[in-house]
């Protein structure tokens, strides 16, 4: 039975809008829905609770936010949210009453956190070309090519800031070497629009029926894509 996995966040506090689960506009779950904070008092403190809670590593960046497409709709649920950095939730941290506040949605938080899901290419001319290992639990292990296609070697280049793939064959992908430590990933499915291969479906971590000769190889073309105006 195929088991798939998807980015779990805890129950009261999420980033959406961002590329990843890791950077995004700041919302928290009260009453069983979810809604906004507001910038009004907010710090880089408070930005380190909401990146610990997440296991999103330390924060690099918070600021209002955002574009008219990526603000809330819903409740603005807080305001005022001082915290002293230690707090483990943000909920711990002292704020304005419960949806009790003079904000906008022109108002709402961005985080950006260090993102913890980490991907390489090796064994290429460049780090745009190679073998593709994936970092988990602190080692780099590599990923099967059951169910891997064009959409998730999109993802992959795309990541990387590598442009579009080129295709690699089975053949091909000796020239990169085989893995000989851990495969972490199996049956990833992207629809290609994903900004990271952790937004993917894919089996639980470890989980897989391969071994190294089934290794995915990608190859990008180096150059960032072209993005329409």
């Amino acid at each position: 039975m195929l088991h798939l996995s998807f980015p779990t966040v805890p129950e009261t506090v999420q980033l959406v809008g961002g590329p990843g689960r890791c950077k995004g506009r700041v919302e928290v779950k009260h009453k069983g829905q979810w809604g906004t904070v507001c910038k009004a008092g907010w710090n880089l403190s408070a930005a380190k609770v909401v990146c610990r809670q997440l296991g999103c590593g330390r924060a690099i960046l918070t600021q209002r936010c955002c574009s008219k497409s990526t603000q809330g709709q819903g409740p603005i649920w807080l305001s005022e949210v001082s915290c002293s950095g230690k707090e483990a939730d943000l909920q711990d941290c002292p704020s304005g009453l419960w949806g009790k506040n003079n904000c906008t949605h022109d108002e709402d938080t961005w985080v950006e956190c260090e993102d913890p899901f980490q991907l390489r290419l090796v064994g290429g001319e460049s780090k745009c070309s190679g073998r593709l290992e994936v970092l988990h639990k602190g080692e780099w292990g590599t990923v099967c090519d059951d169910g891997w296609g064009e959409k998730e070697e999109q993802v992959v280049c795309k990541q990387l800031g590598c442009g579009e793939p080129v295709f690699v064959s089975a053949k091909d992908r000796r020239r990169f070497g085989f893995g000989n430590g851990r495969i972490w990933l199996d049956d990833v499915y992207c629809s290609g629009q994903e900004q990271s291969l952790e937004q993917c479906r894919h089996r639980f971590w470890g989980h897989h029926n391969c071994n190294h000769r089934e290794d995915v190889a990608v190859d990008c073309l180096g150059k960032p894509c072209r993005r329409d105006s």
